[in-house]
């Protein structure tokens, strides 16, 4: 018996010897980046196992030693890798605080590639050699990405002048970043974006004069031509098509998303289909797939099919970028397309395994990448599940006596009809009658006969296996979609069928019109308006699952220990996946097997203990991430304030007593200026560019960090774009019982906005003005202003029509002040309506414009907190204010120094805990 599983073990491992090491590998990057063991501990671990290895090589032990000795290599070339970066490089020149992040400097260095196109400018990626800082030269490395704005004619021309291409050496005045944003608790780190990409440095360049033409590099390239017919198709697509085909055709065939228009790029998001127009690891999956069928189209022999379609694949991933995605994925396809040339038992999983290795030798740093746990996680679960359940499926409908299977599959007659329906076919069946001197007779079901008449089955069969392995996918990336997405679709599974089916031949489409194009525009007209024809089709079922609120829901996280249910998530679908892997339709067991396979693995669909645990176990850990029960803070009788830090703008998160929340202001950006893609025969089209605002990014973030997914009440204390545009985006993404407004301009752009997002989803509107009093859980709520509601008072400004509201609960007090400025902290001062607080939100972000001594003095305040970025580009907060504020006696904090400033009381004592302590 235990030479049997001696046999088996080994078999398992021989089979797929580079998915095990790579398991092994990676979990010994893992060990190192959470240890504190030296290098060198690891190296002797590598060392001694090897060595047990090859003492003990005829012996199943000797699989053991192997294993760990993966490990430690993994752990120790991890630690090395670290070591390796350059001191001298940009990243470290910032971190070791030898450059401040945002003062100007002179980089030199080598263009990467042509400058990438974008509406209203252009982005050049620099391989920099050379930095002057404040006088003192840095020989240096790393890549830096610039952008530079193209405003008009004459700026573009300057910069057409400078004849920008592959390997120019320039000397560039600019500002690098490389610091945080924004410091709050959840959300991606800026600096682990620009890691994850390659980039070490971002920052903009104000004007082609800030540019020194040098000499060029002596670099080769054999894909320049092919970066310049890129550019001229992104050129040509821009100016032909409308913006929304536009965006689409140049991001999901061209690699570009610069002219993605927002709107559209929400539908994609809100629908789960953005990965369509991101060419990353599906995206080159998928269009590998298509070069693949065409290729085969023509040729049968499968080396040529591997070459032919690895090549062009390549060619293509080098011209859309080559950025270390792409390259991670056509690597993966590269090795998996191999693997089924050479078509070996095993090989598809051992050959992902091989990916895995490679990658992780090239980039170990990548185990930690969202980009490589999508990739690698969707291909794990189409090569563990979607296809042999596929071919299981297959099987079972298109079945026919055989030496290998001569009985019919033994399976439950609703799944034997519904894979007749799809793969029976009763002319091959006549065929195979009359070729062999044998006859008999099986019982079909008729109605795959009946679609084949109509030519239904084939189509219907795609369809279904694409959803199938759609749906796959989504199982096995749901905890990466909710940690890093806080989305959810089930909708999903079907659109991204149809996006991708019309995505191609909306693609396709426009190749056509753009080579007849070059012949005569006037025989491309039709063919252009088709594409868009197309295109809004495309477009017109995401926007209807949307509109009625079908598309996705947002999943907020858990935090804490409680994160491990993410990975125990995983552990019974794997159990189910080698349940799937094991089971044979075909089995057949006599009454003797039947009793003694109770103890061994069972068939899939028969009654087993451990099936039907891990069935229930599965269900458990999907209701627990999708339902999120357990997500939200326990109450724990305070009353409790978050000042976020949102860069110029207010917000704060007010949680009281009971658990119920409170969300005063959340955040905005300035708008962009208004940018144009010129057309053909000289029309423009208004363009917004993709940009998610602070409400998205930094507010819902930190709320589903939190593990929220309602917010009770929304407090727009006015309409500035820095305290409403982010609420606009948590009334989108989570669940309000009511808002709360004052004395507002009810034509302004952004409560406009605000206001129809309320009405569409039902949201009550509560109207606040002096004199109005609410009690939550304890805490006392009073208006302090504005004076009337619905009133906008002439000759002031917006500022001053701020919802100012002061809270108590016990005998600690806090005062919210909105933007309001002198004026009215004058008015109430003069009018007896302030109250002591120990906590001030100051007033406009601690301008000039408001804190006036005697509001100050009236406040009595112990700390006032000012909401406002590290460089505000209005030098807020100014100088005399603070200096003001302190000479009261008030302890002075700002979220841009500090990070998210967390206030919480019982009513007798003040904790203050900032995000940096």
């Amino acid at each position: 018996m235990s030479a049997t599983k001696s046999e088996n073990s080994q078999l398992q491992f021989t089979l797929y010897p580079l998915l095990w090491l790579s398991i092994c590998f990676s979990v010994g990057i893992l060990l190192a980046e959470c240890s504190r063991f030296d290098w060198k501990v690891f190296l002797i671990a590598l060392i001694v196992f090897t060595a047990l290895a090859i003492i003990y090589a005829k012996r199943t032990l000797a699989t053991l030693f192997i294993f760990i000795a993966f490990l430690a290599t993994g752990s120790f070339y991890y630690q090395i890798q670290k070591q390796t970066e350059p001191s001298n490089s940009i990243k470290n020149l910032y971190e070791s605080n030898q450059i401040m992040s945002g003062d100007p400097v002179e980089i030199e260095g080598i263009l990467q590639s042509k400058p990438e196109l974008s509406v209203g400018g252009i982005f050049l990626t620099i391989s920099a050699e050379k930095l002057i800082y404040k006088g003192k030269t840095f020989e240096t490395s790393g890549k830096i990405r610039l952008f530079a704005s193209v405003r008009d004619e004459q700026i573009k021309k300057e910069f057409e002048n400078l004849f920008l291409h592959y390997g120019a050496r320039l000397r560039i005045a600019t500002n690098l970043n490389r610091e945080e944003k924004f410091l709050n608790p959840g959300g991606v780190a800026f600096t682990e974006i620009l890691d994850q990409k390659g980039i070490q440095a971002t920052g903009s360049i104000k004007s082609p004069l800030l540019i020194e033409r040098l000499d060029d590099a002596k670099l080769f390239s054999p894909f320049a031509w092919i970066y310049d017919y890129r550019q001229d198709l992104i050129q040509t697509f821009s100016s032909k098509f409308n913006t929304d085909t536009s965006g689409i055709l140049i991001a999901s065939l061209l690699g570009n998303r610069n002219y993605l228009t927002k709107d559209t790029a929400e539908i994609f998001r809100e629908g789960g289909t953005f990965h369509v127009l991101v060419i990353s690891g599906l995206h080159i999956t998928f269009i590998g797939g298509v070069l693949l069928l065409i290729v085969r189209a023509f040729t049968r022999k499968r080396i040529w099919q591997f070459v032919i379609t690895s090549i062009i694949l390549w060619v293509y991933s080098f011209a859309v970028g080559a950025e270390i995605p792409v390259i991670r994925a056509a690597l993966m396809f590269t090795i998996l397309l191999f693997s089924f040339v050479i078509y070996r038992r095993g090989t598809l999983l051992n050959a992902l395994g091989g990916c895995c290795l490679l990658i992780l030798l090239w980039r170990p740093e990548d185990l930690f990448n969202q980009s490589f746990h999508l990739t690698f996680t969707s291909l794990v679960g189409i090569i563990a599940v979607a296809f042999p359940l596929i071919k299981k499926l297959r099987s079972i409908g298109n079945w026919m006596p055989t030496a290998e299977t001569p009985f019919p599959p033994n399976v439950s007659k609703y799944l034997k009809t519904f894979c007749e329906t799809l793969y029976w076919n009763e002319k091959k069946w006549g065929k195979t009658l009359r070729e062999n001197v044998w006859d008999c007779r099986i019982f079909k079901s008729d109605y795959g006969t009946k679609l084949q008449n109509y030519s239904l089955q084939k189509p219907l069969r795609w369809i279904f296996e694409g959803i199938l392995v759609t749906a796959v996918v989504q199982i096995f990336l749901l905890p990466f979609l909710i940690l890093y997405f806080h989305r959810l679709s089930f909708s999903s599974v079907l659109l991204n069928l149809w996006v991708g089916i019309f995505v191609v031949f909306q693609n396709l489409l426009a190749i056509f019109s753009t080579f007849l194009s070059q012949i005569s525009d006037i025989f491309a007209f039709p063919f252009i308006r088709l594409t868009e024809i197309l295109n809004w089709i495309l477009l017109s079922l995401p926007r209807f699952f949307i509109e009625y609120n079908f598309a996705s829901v947002r999943v907020p996280i858990y935090s804490g220990e409680l994160k491990l249910i993410y990975f125990l998530y995983f552990l019974p679908l794997l159990v189910l996946t080698v349940f799937l892997n094991k089971w044979n339709p075909f089995e057949i067991k006599s009454e003797l097997a039947k009793e003694t396979y109770k103890s061994k693995v069972a068939n899939f669909f028969t009654p087993n203990k451990t099936l039907i645990l891990n069935v229930f176990a599965f269900l458990g850990f999907f209701s627990l991430i999708v339902f999120h029960p357990y997500s939200s803070p326990q109450n724990d009788g305070k009353l409790k304030v978050d000042f976020l830090d949102v860069g110029q703008g207010d917000s704060a998160l007010v949680t009281f007593p009971n658990g119920e929340t409170m969300l005063i202001d959340g955040g905005g950006r300035f708008s962009f200026n208004d940018l144009y893609v010129e057309k053909d025969f000289g029309e423009k089209e208004v363009f917004e560019p993709d940009s998610q605002g602070v409400g998205e990014t930094v507010v819902s973030e930190f709320l589903w960090e939190k593990g929220y997914s309602k917010v009770d009440y929304l407090v727009a204390t006015h309409a500035d774009a820095d305290h409403i545009q982010g609420l606009i985006n948590v009334a989108k993404n989570f669940r309000i019982k009511a808002a709360m407004i004052g004395s507002v301009n009810k034509e302004d752009k952004d409560f406009a906005e605000f206001s129809r997002v309320l009405l569409r989803k039902n949201i009550q509107i509560i109207n606040l003005s002096r004199g109005d009093n609410l009690e939550i859980a304890g805490v006392k709520i009073k208006v302090l202003h504005p004076l009337l509601k619905n009133i906008k008072p002439k000759n002031t400004s917006t500022n001053n029509q701020s919802l100012v509201m002061h809270l108590s609960f016990g005998s600690k007090e806090f005062l919210f002040t909105g933007d309001i400025e002198k004026e009215i902290e004058k008015e109430l001062v003069q009018g007896s309506f302030l109250i002591k607080s120990d906590i001030v939100k100051v007033a406009h972000h601690g301008s000039r414009t408001s804190s006036i001594n005697e509001f100050i003095k009236a406040t009595k305040a112990e700390y006032a907190i000012i909401p406002v970025g590290r460089k505000s580009r209005f030098g807020h907060p100014h100088k005399e204010v603070v200096e003001r504020w302190e000479a009261s006696g008030a302890k002075v904090l700002t979220t841009g120094e500090r990070g998210t400033i967390t206030v919480s009381t019982d009513g007798k004592n003040l904790e203050i805990q900032t995000f940096l302590d």
